[in-house]
């Protein structure tokens, strides 16, 4: 109907209009919040269907740990609660025909995380970084995040979870601007290996001590000091580079061979002045320089015969041989001190069986025992020997 030429039926069109707007808006705000809420537990349930077949258990902890950042969500979308009540069926049937074992369950999905880790960080560093390294970056900080429903994260294993994450993200954005990736991080990383030679510094006001590296774990180091064996993180330590040892300087991708002339340990991180073989010598740091060859050792010197006569130009007199020890029969017998009687070893409880866990962190303690004996450090072998026949044979 129109009355002077306006059409009454417009406003009726335009609430309705407005209705459906404000409807169609609100759908798509239910839409966007569903989706974002999906993204948030994609990661963990698509981990879990590629892993499903050759790792059933670890899919079982994906699931869980995603109901579990499921039923945090604020807000929940239906489709979101059927999607968690659908994988909430599947973690039941998996839990009723198997055993959890938290401790043991957590070894291995810690292990499983590290060994995907470990894979994509050697392709990137040997510069082979392509989408699939990409993609293991990824998957292996979303399975060390599962890890946390455990409980916090060790040092080691946050500082990687973290790290895997970014590369991932600076890998894809590299391929996407065509250039190729960068290999590493480009921060200084410790790499010492068993045997090595550093300089430990433990603490603030603690002197610089010589010491050997036992072993590696993660970014810390169990290395052999003269007050004992001590578990000290890579920050505490440098490569021990004494005068005159051989080193391989390398700066801005070009290496060259050189001597060092000094290592000053009043400053921590310690400097090297090197002397280079093309000529000048430079002060530098540890990340520029590696060790191929160490200082020789000097020989004593014998001592003179003689002092006097050497100083006075004569032939050093004769000395006198020392008297002959007394035959057997006129001296008594030494009487020798008998050895001190070794701790017995730990008896095994009958019936025992040490889990997993147990044999494992036995396995490490047998493991530095061979490594301090390298050291004739048998003191310390014998003590982590003992513990590690303590985890096997009796319940801790």
């Amino acid at each position: 109907e129109t009355r002077g030429g306006i059409d009454q039926s417009r406003p009726e069109r335009a609430r309705d209009f407005d209705e459906r707007a404000r409807a169609d808006g609100e759908r798509e705000r239910e839409e966007g919040g569903m989706a974002e809420q999906r993204r948030a537990l994609l990661p963990f349930l698509q981990r879990a269907e590629e892993v499903q077949k050759v790792e059933p258990r670890i899919a079982y902890y994906c699931r869980l740990y995603a109901v579990e950042e499921g039923l945090k969500l604020q807000n929940r979308d239906k489709a979101i609660d059927e999607l968690l009540f659908s994988v909430m069926d599947k973690l039941e049937s998996y839990k009723s025909k198997n055993t959890l074992v938290p401790e043991e369950d957590k070894l291995q999905l810690e292990g499983f995380a590290l060994k995907i880790f470990d894979r994509a960080d050697r392709v990137d560093r040997a510069g082979r970084a392509d989408m699939s390294t990409c993609k293991a970056f990824y998957a292996a900080s979303v399975f060390m995040e599962v890890c946390t429903q455990f409980g916090d994260l060790d040092e080691d294993l946050l500082g990687k979870q973290k790290y895997a994450a970014w590369k991932a993200a600076d890998i894809r954005k590299a391929i996407r601007e065509g250039r190729k990736p960068t290999v590493g991080s480009g921060v200084l990383e410790k790499n010492y290996e068993a045997g090595d030679k550093v300089v430990c510094k433990e603490g603030e006001s603690a002197l610089p001590v010589e010491g050997a590296v036992l072993s590696a774990m993660g970014s810390t180091f169990l290395v052999s000091l003269p007050s004992g064996t001590k578990e000290l993180k890579g920050t505490q330590l440098a490569v021990l580079a004494r005068p005159g040892s051989t080193v391989i300087y390398t700066k801005d991708g070009k290496e060259e061979e050189g001597k060092v002339l000094s290592m000053d340990t009043t400053v921590w991180p310690p400097s090297y002045e090197v002397e280079k073989a093309s000529g000048g010598t430079i002060s530098t740091e540890e990340q520029h320089i590696r060790v191929t060859a160490p200082a020789p050792t000097p020989p004593a010197p014998a001592p003179p015969a003689n002092l006097a006569a050497m100083d006075l130009g004569r032939k050093p007199e004769p000395v006198a041989p020392p008297p002959a020890p007394a035959s057997p029969a006129s001296a008594p017998p030494m009487a020798m001190p008998s050895p001190p009687a070794a701790a017995p070893p730990p008896k095994a409880v009958p019936g025992y069986v040490p889990s997993l866990l147990q044999m494992n962190d036995a396995q490490r303690q047998a493991k530095v025992a061979v490594s301090s004996l390298g050291f004739q450090d048998y003191k310390s072998a014998i003590d982590y020997l003992h513990k590690a026949l303590k985890l096997l044979t009796s319940p801790q």
